[in-house]
């Protein structure tokens, strides 16, 4: 009887243990997930790409296309090696232990990366070994990728992701204000370099490293329609049959690469700010809490904008606040404007980043198959890697023409991101 009854979906003592205990391990699950998306956050601004990294690297070279393409290293190590590594994890049921040996990657090469900055070795070992490690860090987050966002798609209702993606970025932010900018600012300050970059580097390697195994000790539900087990060469072609095919997918896949080409002017801020504005490597701490504040408003917005109207809406308006970006940049070029309201531009790039984060994963997991979501997923964030790629080119830029060619071309960027995320197709709300 009692069998008959969970089939034809009357509640029995069976089906209400097993559904309280799915629901305990839903919230257990959603806590574990936000506490690791806010200690990451947290520690991931003693490593910030868009202020600590460009800083510090500084440093050790005049190369601004060097400089812009380090920055991007977490980046693209997050982006590049998904696709090959969803080849070797698509037929997997469960996929939890390949984030641990990520975890174990990040957490090794980013204690590192502490460790021989705090030796202070010539620049002429720190630089390649920094980068280096560095590298390897960032490898590690794609090595975990994949297994993320699956994860999340597995364990976080449809529609709590906005309110969960949202909860991890601005509770770390509202950390980092409190916290990470003070603390960062007062290391930078304290010592001489590159001593002074090695306590942040130590700092973040902590934080990161306990923010990761939250996400390790997760529970993940068993995935029953899987594909079969392919080799690299069929995953690959795989892929390829999936951009021919899916053009839903192949829309948002080309309007995202185009989008992705605008954060190539994010790294040079700090040099902009040093080189035209006079501030001082101590002053770091300024430009992250604005990072910070602009990540905490953003995300109250793109949370709820999710949620209630759609992800496509918030890549819109994503898009809008990337083009306002730098036309600040270019009016400090032209006019007097007072210094400290240049931190602002360090807001708006973390309110976009926050943007294309909600509203970009959001999107994708909605648009992806269950059943084959690590290879979309996969091909996806490997794509995504290739535009950042010209940060370098940027760099190069950079030092031949100067700030304003390269911030009028990413306004144009931004212009024309802005129609093509209006021209992805609207998915309706649950």
């Amino acid at each position: 009887m009692e069998v008959q009854e969970d089939v034809i979906g009357l509640v029995t003592p069976h089906t209400a243990k097993y559904h309280a205990m799915s629901a305990r391990v839903d919230k257990r699950n959603f806590r574990l997930g936000v506490t690791n998306g806010v200690l990451y956050g947290l520690g991931t601004y003693f490593i910030s790409r868009a202020t600590v990294i460009p800083s510090f690297f500084s440093h050790l070279t005049h190369s601004s296309a060097l400089i812009g393409f380090v920055s991007q290293f977490e980046s693209i190590g997050w982006y590049l090696p998904q696709f090959i590594v969803a080849s070797f994890v698509v037929h997997m049921p469960r996929k939890l232990p390949l984030y641990r040996i990520g975890w174990w990657i990040r957490g090794s090469a980013l204690f590192a990366l502490a460790i021989v900055t705090l030796l202070a070795p010539r620049p002429a070992i720190l630089l390649p070994a920094a980068i280096l490690l560095y590298a390897l860090f960032s490898t590690g987050a794609g090595v975990s990728g994949v297994v993320f966002l699956d994860l999340v798609a597995k364990t976080i209702p449809e529609r709590r992701r906005g309110r969960f993606f949202g909860l991890r970025l601005s509770i770390g932010s509202l950390l980092s204000i409190s916290i990470g900018a003070g603390a960062i600012s007062l290391l930078l300050g304290h010592s001489h370099f590159p001593v002074n970059f090695g306590y942040v580097f130590l700092i973040g390697a902590i934080i990161v490293t306990i923010g990761l195994g939250f996400m390790a000790v997760m529970r993940e539900p068993r995935t029953h329609d899987v594909p079969d087990e392919r080799t690299l060469i069929e995953h690959f072609k795989e892929g390829w049959k999936v951009y021919k095919t899916d053009k839903r997918f192949a829309q948002y896949l080309n309007a995202r690469l185009f989008m992705g080409t605008w954060v190539m002017g994010v790294p040079f801020l700090v040099l902009f700010a040093h080189d035209k504005l006079g501030f001082q490597t101590r002053d770091l701490g300024i430009f992250i809490a604005a990072d910070c504040l602009g990540t905490v408003i953003g995300n109250f917005i793109w949370e709820r904008l999710t949620d209630r109207r759609s992800a496509k809406a918030c890549l819109e308006w994503a898009a809008i606040v990337a083009a306002v970006l730098p036309i600040v940049v270019l009016l400090y070029l032209w006019l007097p404007l007072p210094r400290i309201l240049f931190a602002s531009v360090f807001a708006l790039a973390a309110a976009f980043d926050a943007g294309t984060s909600i509203g970009g994963m959001t999107y994708l997991i909605e648009i992806s198959p269950p059943h084959d979501r690590a290879t979309h997923m996969g091909l996806f964030n490997s794509m995504m890697a290739f535009p950042l790629v010209l940060t370098a080119i940027a760099g190069a830029l950079l030092d031949f023409a100067g700030f304003a060619p390269l911030y009028a071309i990413v306004l144009i960027i931004a212009i024309f991101s802005f129609f093509a995320m209006r021209r992805l197709e609207e998915r309706p709300r649950f």
